[in-house]
């Protein structure tokens, strides 16, 4: 039986499958973040963290705070805006719940106005079954709620 010599050896393992070498980095891209512009900072916080639930974390730039969603992502919350935000409600941040009749009581409990894409104080259906609402927040930005996490 004749046996490989190094160079064989070698060539052998520079032609191996790909499975044997890393993979190449991915392109694909990840949500990571959302920075709002705001006139008080702490009104905003307070906002965000009586509704959402959202934990602050420090925040590597001395002049925004971040808050934490439970995956991970984060809200940043930028200080100085002069005026509030005017922009239609196709123009929002959409967080998701797994109970809408939950949140409404927290947002009328809190005093929020809410209403669906039309202006009526009613959750609306979208064509796949998942309820929204949307409220603004201090400076403006409308957010949408919705129940997409009753599907998980």
């Amino acid at each position: 039986m004749r046996t490989l010599g190094p160079i064989a050896l070698l060539l052998l393992a520079v032609a191996a499958p790909a499975a044997t070498q890393p993979a190449p980095p991915s392109t694909a891209a990840a949500f990571d973040h959302v920075a709002i512009h705001v006139a008080d900072a702490a009104r905003s916080v307070a906002f965000y963290r009586a509704l959402f639930d959202l934990q602050e974390v420090p925040a590597p730039v001395p002049m925004a705070r971040w808050l934490r969603f439970g995956d991970g992502t984060t809200l940043h919350i930028i200080p100085g805006r002069p005026e509030p935000v005017a922009l239609g409600k196709w123009d929002h941040i959409a967080l998701a719940c797994a109970d809408m009749g939950a949140m409404i009581r927290r947002l009328d409990a809190h005093k929020i106005a809410w209403e669906d894409i039309g202006g009526r104080h009613t959750p609306q259906t979208r064509g796949d079954g998942v309820q929204q609402i949307f409220v603004r927040d201090p400076d403006g930005y409308w957010i949408e709620i919705n129940d997409r996490l009753k599907q998980r």
